[in-house]
């Protein structure tokens, strides 16, 4: 690693070593069963919630920590057999409310919301997260440690008033929608209200001060939690979809059925499974070699998905990732497969996690035959600090044979330096051999100091030239890896800056690739000398980035432009600005100029939303890229317009077209949602695609489907 950089790195460690800090951790809350369970309206009735434990000690997180919140809260938590229940009750004037969003399943987190964090095993490793705006539309998702999962959605209640005095509301969490181990009384829980407008972060408990406060390692214990039933167990999520397409019309009957042999076991089984009303990737023009990456978005592999976590991997760092469940219906040939049935077990016995997935679909390339897919992984936790996992996958879309991966890793989690916190990681995973002289392993290790003030990754990960999960993702092999990415961040407390600015911070990040014998492929510095948030959330930052590339092949970036095998160094500028979200039109802008191997590049990322009230949503985005060298000049962009309609709690209409030149499509993508409860759901979707190969006024249709669907959940 470079000279400067290890310097770098040693000036930061002795600034954080420098660093003390003050936290508010709360004492342990022991609960009371409720005899009988209030009514979920947003009048939260001091008769109903009689017996339930009241918290009114609340501290401001962001941008000042430790001071006391502008507007009270007070909070309420209790449950019964059957239900977790929350109530808050807000005290703000309402022209302080910032709640613009109607639709159940839009982005909630540019508005108010009050919200909860749950670990039902207070292992402070996984938790449950949910939120609700003041117009009562819900966010809910997994916490996998400090990483989240939004994509992941279940059974719950919310409602909310507004009032003179601000608003309030009602949650209860059923128990049939988490996990639990009925032996534990002790549960994990966290408190947080956000506001937009001045921007606020508000937490009930903070164990650590220089890390996010929504996180599983926040959480406080809650006792005394017993009795808690969730009844027979079986959950029945039944689905009719019709679909018309290019080649065939035709009603399909799906079912996912659950079944909870414990509170902490659950069983799953999906039979003839339908995709269809999962919303459609947004795709930004991809201006590099390697293939892109999309987070996962169906229910069936959502469920419990961090259980299958490895390494530290997620959806912002993949190469090498052991498992990927969009590998599952998806074939290199044929496109999307269908999927006959599949099965799933994922719970947690005392100190270990697991979970085991099965999967039969269509054979790619031969798809009048099939083929099973299946993954197991196991963690188990040594005391406090350290975990350690196994994971292992097993067949091919293809069906090809020698698919088997074999992986290992371990965790560690500990503080250093005045209560700063420290997360190791380590992983070793090997493919199956087509021959003997194949490399197909790989190993990487990775220190992370997640602290506010001062963060800091340090990363290598090594991967053998054969190394090829057939069930993960890996868009480059055959290399050694280095990162490096830091920033030194301070939020003004009393200087005139603190009346304007929220923070402002120094990054400096280093990443390196070298082949198998380490001679480098690749080098990237960049140094962000100023990045700046100010009190009303506009950020903006600039930044300079010098790169090396040892081209080993002919590179055609477009049309016409294209680069020679060789090494090259060059450097660019970029610009970067983000306002306000809670404005009627907000968006964000980055402007980037320099080289680009032996081209001089301009590049433009532009993104607007017009949001007038909580019905509706315009948003226009572009990313617009200029090369030229020597004579020759070309632009690729690609442009993206999205108009969500929300017409009244229940009813919206979503509409994406997407236009990429690189690519040459166009893809429309629209849909009409009802939704009358949390356990019915009706949707009509259009969505096609295009191809521009041969311009605008040839174009040639690759897919055309219309489909409708009816999703009913019932529970016992």
């Amino acid at each position: 690693m470079h000279y400067l950089t290890c310097f770098y790195l040693a000036a930061m460690l002795l600034c954080l070593t420098a660093h003390a800090t003050t936290d508010f951790k709360r004492e342990n809350i022991s609960l009371s069963k409720l005899n009988t369970p209030p009514v979920i309206d947003g009048y939260i009735e001091n008769k109903e919630w009689h017996g339930s434990r009241v918290i009114e000690q609340f501290v401001e997180f962001r941008p000042n920590f430790g001071t006391k919140p502008i507007y009270p809260i007070k909070a309420k938590i209790a449950y019964d057999d059957a239900f977790f229940y929350v109530a808050a009750k807000i005290t703000q004037p309402q022209n302080t409310i910032t709640d613009r969003v109607l639709t159940q399943g839009d982005r909630m987190w540019d508005e108010d919301y009050f919200g909860i964090t749950l670990d039902t095993n207070f292992d402070k490793r996984d938790a449950y997260l949910f939120h609700v705006t003041p117009s009562g539309v819900k966010e809910d998702g997994l916490i996998d440690g400090t990483h989240y999962i939004g994509q992941w959605n279940t059974i719950w209640y919310a409602k909310t008033q507004r009032t003179q005095n601000g608003w309030s509301v009602e949650m209860a969490i059923p128990m049939q929608s988490i996990s639990f181990d009925p032996n534990k009384n002790d549960w994990g829980l966290q408190l947080r209200h956000k506001l937009s407008k001045p921007y606020k972060q508000v937490y009930w408990n903070i164990n650590d001060p220089q890390n996010a406060g929504w996180t599983a390692p926040q959480v406080a214990k809650i006792s005394n939690l017993k009795g808690l039933s969730q009844g027979v167990g079986i959950e029945l999520k039944t689905g009719l979809s019709f679909k018309d397409t290019q080649t065939e019309s035709k009603w399909t009957p799906s079912i996912d059925a659950f079944y909870k042999f414990t509170p902490n076991l659950t069983g799953v089984l999906t039979v003839n499974t339908d995709f269809s009303g999962t919303d459609v990737d947004e795709v930004n023009i991809n201006m590099t070699r390697f293939s892109q990456f999309f987070a996962e978005k169906r229910d069936f592999f959502l469920q419990d998905s961090q259980v299958f976590s490895f390494g530290d991997f997620n959806n912002n760092d993949y190469n090498g990732m052991p498992f990927y469940s969009r590998k599952i219906g998806q074939g290199t040939k044929n496109g999307v497969l269908d999927i006959d049935w599949g099965g799933k077990l994922t719970g947690q016995l005392g100190n270990t996690s697991f979970g085991i997935l099965s999967v039969n679909q269509e054979k790619d390339g031969e798809i009048s035959e099939t083929t099973q897919l299946s993954v197991a992984r196991v963690k188990h936790q040594l005391g406090d600090k350290h975990q350690v996992g196994a994971i292992i996958t097993n067949g091919s879309a293809d069906g090809r044979k020698n698919t088997k991966l074999y992986g290992v890793d371990y965790r560690f989690e500990s503080n250093i330096f005045n209560d700063q916190q420290i997360r190791t990681h380590a992983w070793y995973q090997e493919t199956q051999k087509q021959y003997s002289q194949q490399d197909t392993k790989a190993y990487g290790l990775q220190l992370t100091l997640p602290n506010d003030k001062v963060y800091i990754r340090t990363k290598y990960r090594y991967l053998g030239e054969d190394f090829n999960p057939a069930l993960g993702f890996v868009n480059r092999n055959g290399i050694n890896y280095y990162e490096l990415v830091s920033h030194y961040r301070e939020r003004p407390k009393t200087s005139s800056l603190s009346e304007y600015i929220n923070y402002y911070q120094i990054n400096y990040f280093y990443y390196q690739r070298s082949d198998v014998n380490n001679n480098w492929l690749s080098k990237r510095y960049v140094v962000r000398p100023m990045r700046i948030e100010m009190k009303d959330a506009t950020a903006f930052h600039f930044q300079y980035e010098v790169r090396k590339e040892r081209l080993k092949q002919h590179y055609a970036l477009g049309k016409t432009i294209g680069f020679d095998a060789d090494n090259y160094r060059f450097g660019q500028w970029t610009a970067y600005l983000e306002t306000p979200t809670d404005q009627t039109v907000f968006g964000n802008l980055s402007i980037t100029t320099g080289e680009f191997y032996n081209s001089d590049r301009k590049q433009v990322l532009a993104e607007v939303n017009y949001k007038p009230n909580k019905h509706v949503l315009l948003q226009l985005s572009r990313r617009h890229h200029y090369y030229s060298q020597s004579e020759i000049k070309e632009n690729m962009y690609s442009t993206r317009f999205k108009a969500n309609v929300a017409f009244n709690s229940e009813w919206s209409w979503n509409t994406l077209l997407q236009h990429n030149t690189r690519a040459d499509n166009l893809s429309i993508f629209s849909r009409l949602r009802y939704q009358s409860a949390p356990d019915e759901l009706y949707q009509l979707s259009i969505n096609k695609g295009y191809s521009l190969e041969d311009g605008w006024h040839e174009k040639r249709t690759v897919f055309d489907e219309k489909t409708i669907k009816l999703n009913y959940i019932n529970r016992w």
